[in-house]
């Protein structure tokens, strides 16, 4: 296809962030693998079975990658961000930007903090905060439902998680927010000093609780876990000689700085747009209140639609050939996760809602290959149990304002900033 006949796709623009799915769906039978702006930006994958080939390759599509502005800072705002900064602080990769053999020596032992009964441990705390939070929601009450339900839920359980003092938890989010902020979106400079300051204070802040950790036993939390951990002969024996046994202090602020956008954004994300959708099926509603057990599956049709965390970024290690487009070594990959979960080849009548589609449990929300969530269990648990809250403490809803829905600037952690809710029944 010529340059001339691509669809048009700028995926900073607002419209695109609100409705992105009638520009993929024209991406992936048009140009599934294609550079945007005319051949002077980064590539995009749209289609699922090409967005899998390339999230299962870490050999050919390397994590390893940089910033994705949509406009590069100037020499200016890299200076005043570098003042604002102590001058041991560092940034290092440990998942989401990090290829083996760093990366499975990580996994191995972030993974350690999210087995089944560590997320089931915290499944009565979850369903605890979900009923404080829907107490009085009587027939005629409206609620702001992101600043009262969908964020304080995920953000109350990581901040538990973490062992977060109760009287910090609203530094904790604001910290969680400025986190996020720059990611897939365009930020003004004073933006981004604020962000950088904000993360000065985060990892200030996760360096005393690392060090508190360190000298107490270990315990049942999640930071705990992840200061004490260490890995055995057997699991050192395919990595390097020399590898270290123990996370870096530097290392768990990077990997705490990632739960915030997996436990924190993402799980609120999901949980908010769970009831945007079913506020137009009615009778999956009543149906859920009726038979709880459809929930799981009910959660897994919502993360194929919603995807939360929508697009990651890779950088090819060597020039590649994907789909019969050949991108060259160097170049930066965006692969949608949420276009492929829209693939009609794939998932029939995509946008139709149907928990009991026969492959459900290929969407690719969570990501695929060695970079698949590790929280996905903490996510799945914490959407699980607001649905089943929510759906027998709230009869029916109607939302308010439905046709005016506000979303965020990111193309990549999509989302709706507020939604108020009218329990109707």
């Amino acid at each position: 296809m010529s340059e001339s006949a691509q669809p048009a796709l700028d995926p900073f623009d607002a419209a695109f962030i609100a409705d992105p799915f009638p520009t993929y769906e024209r991406l992936r039978n048009e140009c599934p693998v294609v550079q945007v702006d005319q051949g002077k930006g980064f590539w995009f994958v749209t289609r699922n079975d090409l967005v899998r080939e390339a999230a299962a390759d870490p050999s050919r599509f390397s994590s390893q990658v940089g910033s994705l502005a949509a406009v590069p800072p100037s020499p200016e705002l890299l200076a005043a961000m570098k003042a604002i900064m102590p001058p041991d602080m560092r940034n290092v990769p440990t998942l989401l930007t990090l290829d083996p053999p760093g990366h499975t020596r990580n996994r191995r032992l972030v993974s350690r903090a999210f087995t089944p009964p560590k997320v089931k441990a915290f499944e009565a705390t979850a369903r605890a905060i979900a009923e404080e939070l829907t107490d009085g929601w009587a027939p005629g009450t409206e609620v702001e439902f992101v600043r009262g339900f969908s964020v304080p839920l995920p953000v109350r359980v990581i901040a538990i998680g973490l062992d977060v003092p109760g009287d910090r938890v609203d530094d904790f989010k604001r910290w969680s927010d400025n986190a996020v902020a720059p990611i897939g979106a365009r930020l003004s400079d004073a933006e981004m000093l604020e962000v950088t300051r904000s993360d000065v204070e985060l990892r200030a802040f996760i360096l005393d609780q690392i060090a508190r950790k360190r000298a107490a036993e270990p315990a049942a939390d999640v930071l705990s876990t992840l200061v004490h951990a260490r890995l055995d002969d057997t699991e050192t024996a395919d990595l390097a000689e020399g590898t270290s046994r123990q996370l870096s202090d530097d290392e768990i602020v990077s990997i705490v700085r990632q739960l915030l956008v997996a436990g924190n954004e993402t799980t609120t994300n999901l949980i908010t747009q769970m009831m945007v959708r079913f506020a137009d099926e009615p009778a999956w509603w009543a149906r859920l209140r009726a038979e709880p057990a459809l929930i799981p599956a009910a959660v897994e049709e919502c993360l194929r639609l919603v995807t939360p965390s929508g697009v990651n970024q890779r950088k090819t290690a060597c020039p590649v050939d994907l789909g019969g487009v050949t991108i060259p070594q160097g170049a930066d990959v965006l692969i949608s996760y949420q276009s492929a979960n829209h693939d009609e080849r794939t998932f029939p009548e995509p946008e139709r809602f149907d928990p009991t589609r026969p492959n459900l449990g290929e969407h690719l929300a969570f990501g695929r290959g060695i970079h698949f969530c590790p929280g996905a269990g903490l996510a799945r648990m914490e959407a699980r149990v607001a649905l089943e809250v929510l759906t027998q403490r709230v009869a029916a809803y109607e939302i308010v304002g439905r046709d005016a829905l506000e979303w965020n600037e990111t193309f990549q952690l999509r989302a709706v900033r507020r939604l108020t809710v009218r329990v109707t029944a």
